[in-house]
């Protein structure tokens, strides 16, 4: 038997309201919409369930003891209906995985918007220079300067990032260029192969693998750095002119099951939506 639970519905409102001009008034369709439904009903279960007593519908006793049951899942549904809207308003989190000068130059910039939308995600920022594991869960998006390889991960281009080489300025002025030291950085890809390029033939005297490291690096004149532009902060610091720069896209990156989360579509959504080019 394939009920419509509308008509149990249109059953439930007949009962209380005892005419049909009522209970459409109540459900704001036709009285014949009504009647059409309640027939449908009696035919499909085989039962009589009301008495037609003038515009009147009473129960009969079959239709009295639906009533009672067609209640019990009207509540049920409604119930269900609730757990649902209260899943939905519930707190709910989501990891984000970022390099440090990703996570406070580009995304701590849009918190106050992010809140404003989503009141109910709670985003948990995880600043990390490693690279988190999507395949176990240690976040749930991941924004990475290098594009993944994997099949299973979804990549979405985001906006380029520019390094530069930058010096503190009293460095600058103070040191001749061809006296100047460098500071090396470990990173990956093509990021790796260029960085070596324009090391070449240069004194080295410090490395490190992460941007935050080498801005204090820098700050403290040891040398010539290379930094994202987005993450200059200081006026003590000044790009190196006549050095080349690079530019390379940052990704968002999901596990392929991950995306079909709500919660975590809105949030990749909206970084999609504020850091694409």
């Amino acid at each position: 038997m394939n009920l419509d639970w509308n008509d149990l519905h249109y059953f439930v409102l007949l009962v209380e309201k005892e005419t049909l001009t009522a209970a459409a008034n109540a459900l704001d369709v036709e009285h014949g919409t009504v009647s059409r439904r309640i027939e449908r009903l009696e035919k499909q279960l085989g039962l009589h369930l009301f008495n037609r007593i003038n515009k009147r519908y009473l129960l009969t006793d079959d239709g009295r003891d639906l009533y009672a049951e067609a209640k019990k899942l009207q509540l049920n549904i409604k119930q269900f209906a609730q757990t649902a809207q209260d899943k939905c308003q519930s707190m709910g989190e989501v990891t984000v995985s970022a390099p440090p000068f990703v996570a406070n130059s580009l995304i701590t910039p849009l918190l106050a918007h992010f809140y404003r939308r989503f009141r109910h995600i709670r985003l948990i920022l995880n600043s990390d220079s490693g690279l988190s594991n999507l395949h176990r869960s240690q976040a749930d998006i991941a924004l990475r300067i290098a594009q993944p390889k994997q099949d299973d991960l979804v990549a979405h281009r985001l906006m380029n990032v520019e390094y530069r080489w930058f010096a503190h300025r009293d460095y600058l002025a103070c040191t001749p260029e061809s006296e100047r030291q460098f500071l090396s950085l470990n990173l990956t890809g093509t990021h790796q192969q260029w960085l070596q390029t324009q090391l070449t033939g240069k004194s080295v005297r410090f490395a490190c693998n992460d941007f935050n490291i080498m801005k204090s690096a820098v700050l403290q004149q040891l040398g010539v750095g290379l930094l994202p532009v987005c993450y200059i902060d200081s006026p003590d610091l000044a790009a190196v002119k006549n050095m080349e720069y690079f530019r390379a896209p940052l990704y968002l990156v999901m596990h392929e099951d991950v995306r079909q989360s709500q919660k975590v579509r809105m949030a990749a959504d909206f970084l999609i939506e504020n850091l694409r080019d």
